[in-house]
C-alpha cells in the first residue's frame, strides 16, 4: 500500500491536519454533523451516468456477443472502483496503528464499518502504486480537518455510488442471462463469462442477484444513496 501519510495530504494541496491522533473520533463526529452527513453526495442518476460510461453508451444488450461484452464490462469497472477500497485500506492501516483501542472502535462506528468489513478491505486490498485513483482523489479533495476516519467517510459515499452502478450492470447481465437460457444451455452462457466455467456457477450468480435485488421492476434495483446506522447527536 501507499504511505498514508501522503494521502493524508490534502489533495488540493492543503496541509493535512496536524491534529492528535486522540482527536480524530470527535473531529469525525463533527465532520458528519457540519455537512449533514457527508461532503460528497450523490443523486440516483449518478449511478446510472457512470454505468454508461463503462457500456460507452450502449443502452440494449440482447445477443450472446453482448453477454460476454458486458461481463468484460462490469469486470473493467469493478477494476477500477476497486482501486477506491485500496485506498480506503491504507487510512484503516494509519488509523488502526495511531489510535488507542477505543478510539479506534469508535471511528470504526462512526464510518459506519465493522472489524469483518475492515479484515475483507486489508484480504482484498492491492498496495497503491503511483497516483491514487481519480474518483478517491475527487472524494478526498477539500475535506476540512482531514484525518483517516473523515476521509474514509468520504471514500464510502463515493464507493457505495460506484457500486450501485456495478449492481445496474449487473442487473442487466442476468437478466440477459435468464432471457438467453431459454435458447441455449447453462453451460454454454458460462462459456462466455469471463470467470464461470459451469453452468451451476453462472446460476448461483443469477440466484444471488435476484435474492439480493428482485427480478426487472423491484424496487431494490433503485439506487439511493443510504449511510450507516450510528448517529451523531
Amino acid at each position: 500500500m501507499s504511505d498514508p501519510s501522503s494521502i493524508m495530504c490534502g489533495m488540493d494541496g492543503a496541509p493535512a491536519s496536524e491534529r492528535d491522533p486522540k482527536d480524530w473520533v470527535e473531529d469525525m463526529a463533527w465532520h458528519r454533523r457540519m455537512f449533514a452527513q457527508s461532503r460528497f453526495r450523490w443523486a440516483p442518476e449518478d449511478p446510472y451516468a457512470l454505468a454508461l460510461i463503462w457500456t460507452k453508451g450502449r443502452l440494449v444488450y440482447e445477443t450472446p456477443k453482448h453477454f460476454h461484452l458486458l461481463d468484460e464490462q462490469i469486470y473493467a469497472l469493478k477494476a477500477f472502483s476497486s482501486q477506491i477500497d485500496d485506498t480506503m485500506a491504507a487510512l484503516l492501516a494509519e488509523a488502526d496503528q495511531r489510535c488507542t483501542t477505543r478510539d479506534w472502535g469508535s471511528g470504526l462506528e462512526l464510518v459506519g464499518l465493522t472489524p469483518t468489513d475492515v479484515h475483507t478491505l486489508r484480504v482484498g486490498a492491492q498496495r497503491i502504486r503511483g497516483p491514487l485513483n481519480r474518483e478517491a482523489r475527487r472524494a478526498l479533495r477539500g475535506i476540512p480537518l482531514p484525518n483517516p476516519f473523515s476521509q474514509i467517510w468520504e471514500l464510502r459515499q463515493m464507493r457505495a455510488m460506484y457500486r450501485a452502478a456495478e449492481d445496474l450492470l449487473e442487473d442487466t447481465f442476468c437478466d440477459l442471462a435468464v432471457e438467453l437460457s431459454t435458447g441455449q444451455s447453462w453451460h454454454n452462457l458460462s462459456q462466455l463469462t469471463l470467470c464461470h466455467r459451469s453452468g451451476r456457477t453462472l446460476q448461483r450468480r443469477v440466484e444471488a442477484q435476484r435474492e439480493e435485488r428482485g427480478a426487472p421492476g423491484d424496487p431494490r434495483r433503485e439506487p439511493v444513496e443510504q449511510y450507516g446506522s450510528s448517529t451523531v447527536v
